[in-house]
C-alpha cells in the first residue's frame, strides 16, 4: 500500500482531508524502519516531523519520580506521535521506542504538516482537540 492510500484509509486523524493535501503529505514523507527497543524519539529532542505508525507497535515512556523509565502508552498502526511538539513548537514530551523488530514509521516533515494545518480548518480543529485530550489524560506514572 502506498503512503497516500495508507494515510487515507488507515489513519483516522486524516479522515476528511482532501486528496490534494494528503498527496502533499505522502510525497514529502519518509519511511523509517526500527528494531525492537530502538529509540525513535527522545524526550526533550526537537521533533522533525509527524510520525505515523505503519506497522508494529511503539511504546511511550516517561521518567517516574524514582528516575526509572515507565511505559505509559502503546501506539499501534494508524496512530501518530509528535503532533504536540510541532503545533506548540516545542520538544518531545516523552521517549518513543519501537516495541517490535521491523517497525515502520512514516515521518511527515513538520513544515508539510503545518501547511495542511493552515489550509484545512477542520483538520486543525481535530488535531488541537486530540492534543487537548492527550494533555488532559491522566498519566499513570508510578512513583
Amino acid at each position: 500500500m502506498d503512503a497516500l492510500t495508507f494515510l487515507r484509509e488507515q489513519v483516522p486523524l486524516f479522515a476528511g482531508v482532501t486528496d490534494e493535501n494528503l498527496a502533499a503529505l505522502a510525497e514529502s514523507s519518509a519511511l523509517l524502519r526500527f528494531h525492537a527497543g530502538q529509540t525513535i524519539l527522545f524526550k526533550g529532542a526537537t521533533v522533525d516531523g509527524l510520525h505515523v505508525v505503519i506497522s508494529g507497535r511503539a511504546g511511550v515512556y516517561v521518567k517516574a519520580t524514582n528516575k526509572t523509565m515507565v511505559r505509559v502508552a502503546e501506539l499501534g498502526v494508524g496512530e501518530i506521535f509528535g503532533e504536540v511538539s510541532i503545533v506548540e513548537r516545542g520538544t518531545a514530551g516523552a521517549t518513543i521506542k519501537a516495541s517490535e523488530d521491523g517497525m515502520l514509521v512514516l515521518m511527515i516533515p513538520q513544515e508539510s504538516f503545518r501547511q495542511v494545518l493552515q489550509q484545512d480548518e477542520d483538520f486543525s480543529v481535530r488535531v488541537n482537540r486530540m492534543i487537548a485530550a492527550r494533555k488532559s489524560a491522566p498519566a499513570s506514572v508510578p512513583a
